[in-house]
This record gives C-alpha cells, structure tokens and sequence, in this order.
C-alpha cells in the first residue's frame, strides 16, 4: 500500500511538473532560441576546417520530390575559398542550415542547364548579397545559355532587388551587388579535352564535358593543396569522366538506381500515369548506376566514391545503402551514400574526414 501510495504520489508529481512545462513551453522555447541563435551566427563551416579541400552536400536530391534531400548544389571550400556547383531549389537554405556564408562564394559553376540545376540560383543570389553585404553580384560560370538564364533571373527578380535595396539602404544592400553576372566558356570538344576555368591562389579547377545528350553537360575537377576532388554533374557512363577522374582522391558521382526506377515506372503505369511512366523509362540513359559508377571510380583509381543526385528518391531508411551495395560490386574502395549536410574533407596533410554539419 505503501509503495502504491509512493507511485501515485509521484505520478502526481510528474504530471504536475508536464503541466507546468507545457503551459511555459513558449518561454522555454524562446530561450533556447536565444542561445540557438547566438550559435548560428557565430557558426563558419570554412572555420571549423582545417586548411585543404572540402566538399559540403547542399543538395543531394534530384527533380523528384524528397523531403529529406535539397535538388543538387556542391559547396567546394578550398582554403579560404567558398565555390558552388550547381543550386537546386533549397540549395541556399541548406548552405545557411550547414554554415556556409554565401556572401563569401567567389563563383558558382553550372554543370548543366536542367532546371533542377538551376531553380536556386536567385535564392543564393540574395543571400550573397544580404549576407555580406555583398559589392558585386554573384558570378555564375557555365556553358553557353548561362548569360541567357541569369538575364531571365536578373529581369524577374529586378523589382524585388530594388524594394529590398529602398528599405534596407544601400549601406546594408549595395545597389552594385545584387543579382547575379555570368560568365560562359565553350564546351569541351573532345574526351580528353579540359577547359580551365578557375586558376588562382593555390586552386585550380577545369571542367570536361560529359554524357547527358541532349543537354549539353560538363564535369569539373578542383585541386587545392595537392588534394582533388572530381565533380560528374548529370552523365551516362563516360571515358572522359574517368580520364579526368585519375587519381582523385574523391570521385563524386550522380546515380541512378535501374532497380528502383524499375518499381517507379511500373507503378506509374499502373495508375494510369503514362507520361509519369515515360519519364522514368527516359531517364534511365542519359544517368549513371551506381554499378556504372563504382566501375568508374574502380578504373579511374579514385580514392573514394560518393553518390548524390538520388534517382529514384530514397525516402525509406535503407534505399540509400542498395546504391552503396550496388557500386561495391565493382569498386573496392570506400562508397558514401551523402545526405544534405556532410562534409567530406581531404586534409592538405592527407587522410580523409567525414562530418554532418546540419545546424537545426
């Protein structure tokens, strides 16, 4: 009876205390907002690392809809230099969520113009401006048609530009750095051919095209401090991709899975979606499997291999892995299935670190 009484009298406790929480959990949360905040504005990604090459996932999705996964953004920091590649939509927001400050990304590299691709570009544009405060806009770098889509964008975000600069002065928003300017090279004509597009202060980055017919598409490899990095962009299986990928200390490579996009089609066939379901047929041969891909990296002697651009999306706990599976058949080094947030850093010293740095 004794021991009854105890429970009950602490159950009455504990229930008493849940009350109490509950009916100041707006005060607790705005207090832990405050030191929350104070953190976050604190926080650099580029500080945290130590001097080398560093790839941080701001997007490892794809035109499919995923929760879980930003559409296709890289962030390359080498030294105390911050680049990009490619900004899907939530790309921007991913990049504040990991640390990175976007007012310090000195160009952004476009391997193609697919819209997923491209559809955060205006949203990293702003901040690079905001963040900063920016002097010069966002320089984006990319095939011909780049000059194209960042002119649209200039155009359709021009209003918005000019009632952010009125509101907030020009001394918080320059005038001179909003929007973005581009800058186009010329396709790569041949496998084997590289075009430099970034040489100074110890980094270098030159981009090959790739196989993503009927879009024109290029890849791009960086080297910092005698680390590389090599980046596919969307690509079938290609000879240039592994000739320019020789001796990288990390490959990342886009993937399709043939198995998973198998139960997509069909599915969509089922309900009646042909258009749905030729879509997914379509896809399959302008990207690569993850078989394809540990082939790649097995041939070219890549250190590691890290898989992004999700296709089909991998919203079970587990989907991830069959890509990693899939391209162990044919590669014996380490395989990553990357998650917006990790950062894999190559140390000027060598060795290589794998981190999350998703802030909230």
């Amino acid at each position: 009876m004794k021991a009854r009484a105890w429970l009950g009298g602490l159950a009455v406790v504990l229930i008493a205390l849940g009350a109490g929480a509950y009916a100041f959990r707006g005060e607790f949360s705005t207090r832990l907002l405050e030191r929350s905040a104070r953190s976050a504005m604190q926080t650099s990604l580029r500080a945290q690392l130590p001097d080398g090459l560093h790839a941080a996932f701001c997007g490892t999705g794809s035109p499919l809809p995923d929760r879980t996964r930003a559409g296709p953004c890289l962030a390359v920091i080498a030294g105390q230099h911050t680049f990009v590649f490619d900004a899907g939509d939530g790309a921007s927001e991913t990049l504040s969520l990991m640390g990175v400050n976007q007012s310090e990304i000195e160009a952004l590299f476009l391997t193609h113009i697919h819209s997923d691709h491209i559809d955060g570009l205006d949203t990293v544009a702003l901040q690079h401006w905001a963040n900063g405060p920016a002097e010069t806009p966002l320089l984006v770098v990319g095939l011909p048609g780049t000059a194209r889509v960042v002119a649209g964008l200039n155009e359709a975000y021009a209003l918005d530009q000019s009632y952010r600069a009125a509101h907030h002065g020009p001394e918080v928003m320059p005038p001179g750095g909003a929007g973005m300017t581009a800058r186009e090279f010329a396709l790569p004509l041949a496998d084997g051919e590289e075009t430099e597009v970034h040489n100074a202060d110890g980094v270098r980055i030159v981009a090959f095209r790739v196989d993503h017919a009927p879009t024109e598409a290029v890849g791009y490899r960086v080297e910092y401090g005698g680390r590389s990095i090599v980046i596919s962009g969307d690509t079938s299986r290609s000879a240039s991709l592994t000739q320019a990928a020789r001796g990288a200390d990390l490959l990342i490579h886009e993937a399709i899975s043939p198995r998973l996009d198998a139960i997509m089609h069909q599915a969509a066939r089922d309900a009646g979606r042909e258009n749905i379901g030729a879509i997914f047929h379509d896809i399959l041969d302008y990207h690569t499997s993850p078989e394809d891909a540990g082939h790649v990296a097995q041939e070219a002697g890549v250190g590691a291999l890290a898989i992004t651009h999700f296709l089909p999306q991998t919203p079970l706990p587990g989907l991830a892995h069959t890509f990693v599976q899939d391209a162990k058949r044919n590669y014996e080094g380490p395989v990553f299935a990357m998650r917006d947030g990790d950062v894999i850093s190559l140390p000027r010293e060598g060795g290589m670190l794998r981190s999350h740095h998703l802030r909230f």
